[in-house]
């Protein structure tokens, strides 16, 4: 056999057993088969979530409708006065967000306080660095090293419109269904000196259903419709089943103060039915946040 038939013979070997470990057309390799019943991962309990077992029933919970104690044509004065307590206690309020970190809240919560924080969890909550009061309303600004989605802010609500306000009555989740009545000139008087205008609302339903006064909610967002603020609990008239709010003029010059508009979103459709879930989340997403004063 010549040199050349040998060539070729070994040549065609190579070709012949080599040739597959360099095909890009190769086969995947068969999975092994999984088991018929797969263990699936324990399901995620949300109780560390805040706020979350104390507003579980309000996923398909109704509020309950309270008569106002007096008809809303009644309002008939134009000035309300509020005396401040001489003496400071610790206690707490409700904030809400309007900014990177910045929040609001009534002046009456924080004022005189010698620790703020923000509840986030049982036990556990982040400090407030910086406190602006507004020189004239009672409204303050709060700072916080970081913060969620802020609310932005609306136009306002005419007489007749309803109106939405979420927080921690007595301590707890609450909200409350109200409908704008009129405004008046709101004067405070102790610790410190206000006179701003402010809306009157008058209550028309809470969730959960406890008697008696909202203390607690001061500070807390209103909301119109819309979902957009429109003020802040100031203080109420529980004999009467009022709520007074400062006005959005009042939280836009606050907001200003702060720089730059950060981005928001609303807080989504709101109506007599079915605010009570819509708070939920607005709550457990710490939107609105409890406000913790010390006073030592």
């Amino acid at each position: 056999m010549q040199l050349r038939d040998i060539l070729a013979l070994i040549a065609l070997f190579a070709l012949t057993f080599a040739g597959p470990l360099f095909r890009h057309d190769a086969p995947a390799p068969t999975p092994a088969p999984q088991s018929e019943n797969p263990r699936r991962p324990a399901p995620r309990l949300f109780t560390d979530q805040p706020w979350d077992m104390e507003t579980r029933d309000w996923i398909n919970g109704k509020p309950r409708a309270r008569n106002s104690a007096a008809p809303d044509w009644a309002i008939r004065e134009k000035d309300a006065l509020i005396q401040l307590p001489q003496r400071r206690s610790s206690g707490s309020g409700t904030a809400f967000a309007v900014g990177n970190g910045i929040w609001l809240t009534a002046r009456h919560v924080t004022d005189g306080c010698d620790d703020i924080g923000l509840q986030i969890a049982p036990r556990k909550g982040i400090r407030v660095t910086k406190v602006v009061n507004h020189p004239n309303a009672d409204m303050a600004m709060l700072t916080t090293r970081s913060g969620p989605v802020p609310f932005p802010l609306g136009a306002g609500a005419g007489t007749g419109d309803d109106g939405f306000l979420i927080g921690f009555p007595k301590g707890q989740p609450g909200a409350v269904h109200v409908s704008k009545i009129g405004t008046i000139s709101l004067k405070e008087r102790g610790q410190y000196r206000t006179r701003e205008t402010a809306d009157v609302w008058s209550e028309r339903s809470r969730i959960p259903d406890r008697a008696g006064s909202l203390g607690g909610l001061s500070g807390g967002p209103a909301f119109t419709a819309d979902g957009r603020l429109t003020g802040a609990v100031l203080a109420e008239e529980p004999r009467r089943g009022r709520v007074f709010t400062a006005q959005p003029a009042t939280l836009r010059y606050m907001i200003e103060q702060a720089g730059p508009a950060t981005p928001g979103e609303t807080a989504g459709t709101l109506d007599n039915q079915r605010y009570p879930k819509s708070a939920r989340e607005l709550l457990t997403s710490l939107r609105i946040a409890k406000v913790i004063c010390r006073v030592r």
